[in-house]
């Protein structure tokens, strides 16, 4: 894969001049000086879609797994010296309720927006033959890129209007951000990246360096439904990139359940210089099914809840079985996903609910005081650590590099903890809450505590720790582990740690054990001896984040509070999973989804399939457009049909309606690769793994991503509701995602006359919206025969 740090001489010229050849091709193709069929012409490309040794670029130049690619520069930048930012906390704008059911924004004087609404503003521009709201920097198509009419109105906008906003902006990275001490600031595209963004600030065809070097966080609760918009101010430009990436964007909030139109995956991107209205829902699942509502637990109402600005709850209709936590969100334009999200454009997002409230303090017989503090009346993160863990790569002058020809899966030789080169982390001596995700590309990790310094304990030994949440989902009962289970692009674990049993001084290291030298899947785990000596094939092995046992901190729920380790009033009020109701299971943190008979059942098997068929169309463009990139590998087969790839105007699966338990079967096709393979919208109870071992941070627990394990096969239990529209499954190892292994997924709502109809145009299949700079059109879909349960024959039945 990477070349070991201490190369030398020919060897290193080599390595190095043959990487920088293939940047130039890549940079010679962004800037469209250069097509692929050009370099499938000169003899340099392969129709597989890897650049072939050639002319200089030798055999360094395979794959980025390869095992000759030179490590990327450092610039004497030493590991633990830069201290770990948090996630950069954005506050939420009130909003009023206009007579005309517009929701203004309550900025507190400066620039003014454009008042939220149900129709999108795409609407009053098409009605107007594009003469109001067009977009304020290219004067071309309108303001807003959500796409018109009724379809991708906000769902039941008046049951769940938002009540807070937020201003986002997707732009270039603010002038001196870097990834750490030591290392160069990155260029303005390098780094796109979320940021808060200022009321009627005006955008700039060149772009807007409003990105942070960071994740951004918001925090939500059940009842207070939000409204986000998020502006591109990108470059107009598509090849001002730094290389790759693509200027249009589609947020996804990952995995909240919300309309299609604000689910980030419906087709709908929007273009530099308009913005997109999200209506963040934050329903909890189940609202319109009272039947499977727990209601033998006799405060189950009172558990489906949120928490308000005092002591006492907001009750929510819902199954508090179905509470969400750790969430977070990123681009998912089809086909430069990978890239996107690579350069920077993902942010964390926080659910607090009644029993999830994040305060310690209040033992109101419903909280489950989880490690956090007690300055705020909820959502206090103090002690309360988002961890978002990337892996980049740099090039020659510390600046991103990406790989465009793989397909296979890009992996860096650099680990970063919320954007910053090996950090370290103060704590005290108390319990902790971190919220760990993999936000890779494609690299899995495998993770554990191993002290580094400590006059108790010697070097390597394991720190004990508590897995409380698998993405963002409770499990039952608290599972005490010294390691963690692997965990793929996307996932979320959620541990609770004590750090009691340590003094000031001492020193703990987050440290990785997975080896992974190929894009397709890992290698295997080491012991943690291994992981924390030098050395070895996988750069990324070994300590990440060091965490610094300390007497003092300053809040930053309350800057003027400082804690102090030895001060009584100062003491952990969190949860002590120790105490004996919770080792016996007297006590739980939440109650358990039974597996029940299934309406129908699924199978999808994911491998490799030739090229693919993205471009199988009528003017042989993908949909949508996918650039130069004309081989999809990655394929996806519907209850053992015809493999396929990504067409955006194709429906694979179709939900007849809502309420339905189906059971899916997901099956790897091959051994010589891995899939993280994610579901919008809803969760899935784990089941099993066709009679493979499947451990305790699985079995009968909530998810929405599943590594298949190679030639493996994962079964889950899943209902939809609430919301209708065009939704997607696919694999999260985020190369495989954009070639092209993605389908679509169709859900019908209750139509007229059914007494479960809430207004909704959904209970037909949604046309598929058509992005351009001048507006949207839409297109009518396929629907794959065999994903259709209406029109599939069940033995002993006319139809299912």
């Amino acid at each position: 894969m990477y070349l070991p740090r201490e190369t030398t001489g020919v060897l290193l010229k080599e390595a190095e001049r043959a990487l920088e050849n293939r940047l130039e091709i890549v940079r010679a193709l962004a800037l469209g000086q250069i097509t692929k069929r050009d370099l499938l012409r000169w003899g340099y490309f392969a129709t597989g879609g890897l650049l072939i040794a050639r002319n200089g670029l030798g055999r360094f130049v395979g794959s980025a797994y390869a095992d000759s690619v030179p490590r990327s520069p450092t610039f004497g930048a030493v590991k633990f010296q830069t201290p770990m930012p948090r996630a950069e906390l954005q506050r939420p704008v009130p909003l009023l309720r206009l007579p005309n059911g517009d929701a203004a924004w309550q900025t507190g004087g400066g620039g003014t927006e454009l008042a939220a609404r149900n129709f999108s503003y795409h609407t009053d521009f098409t009605n107007s033959g594009g003469a109001v709201f067009r977009n304020p920097v290219t004067g071309v198509g309108p303001f807003e890129g959500r796409p018109p009419g009724e379809f991708f109105a906000h769902q039941r906008w008046e049951e769940l209007y938002p009540k807070v906003g937020y201003l986002l902006s997707v732009g270039q990275v603010r002038p001196g951000s870097k990834f750490g001490q030591g290392l160069p600031d990155q260029n303005a595209n390098s780094v796109w990246s979320f940021g808060p963004r200022q009321p009627g600030q005006t955008g700039n065809a060149a772009g807007l360096r409003t990105g942070l070097a960071r994740p951004v966080l918001i925090k939500a609760r059940y009842g207070e439904p939000i409204l986000t918009r998020i502006y591109n101010d990108l470059p107009v430009d598509r090849a001002i990139n730094g290389g790759f990436g693509r200027n249009e964007s589609s947020v996804h909030l990952h995995n909240s359940h919300n309309g299609a139109e604000s689910d980030g995956a419906c087709n709908a991107f929007n273009f530099p210089g308009t913005f997109y209205d999200y209506h963040w829902a934050i329903a909890m699942a189940r609202r319109d099914l009272p039947s499977v509502w727990p209601t033998s637990d006799r405060d189950f109402a009172r558990k489906a809840s949120g928490p308000d600005d005092g002591n006492g709850l907001v009750q929510v209709p819902g199954d508090f079985r179905e509470i969400q936590g750790s969430l977070w969100f990123h681009d998912h334009r089809f086909f430069f996903t990978a890239q996107n999200v690579y350069k920077g454009m993902f942010a964390v997002f926080n659910i607090y609910s009644g029993p999830d409230r994040g305060r310690e303090d209040l033992d109101d017989g419903f909280n489950l005081r989880l490690p956090s503090g007690s300055q705020l009346k909820w959502g206090n993160v103090d002690f309360d650590i988002n961890l978002a863990i990337s892996n980049p790569a740099f090039d020659a002058n510390g600046q991103l590099r990406f790989d465009i020809f793989d397909t296979d899966g890009f992996l860096g030789d650099i680990l970063l903890v919320n954007g910053t080169y090996y950090p370290y982390f103060e704590v005290l001596p108390r319990r902790y809450r971190f919220r760990l995700l993999n936000v890779s590309v494609a690299r899995f990790i495998k993770l554990a505590l191993g002290v580094n310094k400590s006059a108790r304990f010697s070097q390597a030994t394991k720190v004990p720790f508590y897995f409380i949440a698998n993405d963002g989902n409770l499990v039952v009962s608290p599972i005490a582990l010294t390691e963690l289970d692997e965990q793929g692009v996307a996932e979320r674990y959620d541990i609770v740690v004590d750090f009691s049993a340590f003094a000031p001084g001492d020193s703990i290291y987050l440290v990785n054990l997975l080896q992974q030298t190929d894009g397709r899947r890992p290698d295997g785990a080491v012991s943690i001896d291994r992981a924390l000596k030098a050395g070895g094939d996988d750069p990324c092995v070994g300590p990440f984040l060091e965490f610094r046992v300390v007497n003092s901190l300053q809040s930053v729920d309350n800057p003027g509070k400082i804690y102090n380790a030895s001060n009584p009033l100062d003491k952990d009020r969190s949860v002590n999973f120790t105490d004996p109701e919770w080792r016996s299971g007297a006590k739980t943190l939440t109650s358990q989804i039974p597996i029940v008979a299934p309406v129908r059942e699924r199978t999808l098997e994911f491998g490799r399939s030739g090229g693919g068929d993205s471009r199988n169309t009528a003017d042989g463009q993908c949909i949508p457009d996918c650039g130069n990139a004309d081989s999809f590998p990655w394929t996806i087969k519907v209850n053992g049909q015809a493999a396929h790839s990504l067409n955006a105007n194709r429906i694979s699966l179709l939900v007849p309606k809502p309420g339905e338990v189906e059971h899916w079967t997901l099956v790897n096709g091959g051994g010589g690769w891995d899939h993280p393979i994610h579901l919008h919208f809803e969760e899935g109870v784990t089941i099993d793994r066709g009679g493979a071992a499947i451990p305790a941070t699985e079995r009968l627990v909530r998810k929405d991503v599943w590594r298949l394990r190679p030639s493996g096969k994962v079964k889950f239990q899943v209902r939809f509701g609430e919301f209708g529209g065009a939704y997607v499954t696919h694999c999260h190892n985020a190369t495989h995602e954009d070639a092209a292994m993605l389908l679509r997924l169709q859900l019908l709502t209750p139509p007229p006359g059914d007494p479960n109809f809430k207004g909704q145009p959904q209970y037909v299949v949604t046309q598929t919206p058509i992005p351009t700079p001048n507006g949207v059109t839409f297109k009518q879909p396929e629907i794959l025969p065999e994903g259709d349960p209406r029109n599939l024959r069940v033995a002993g039945s006319a139809r299912s």
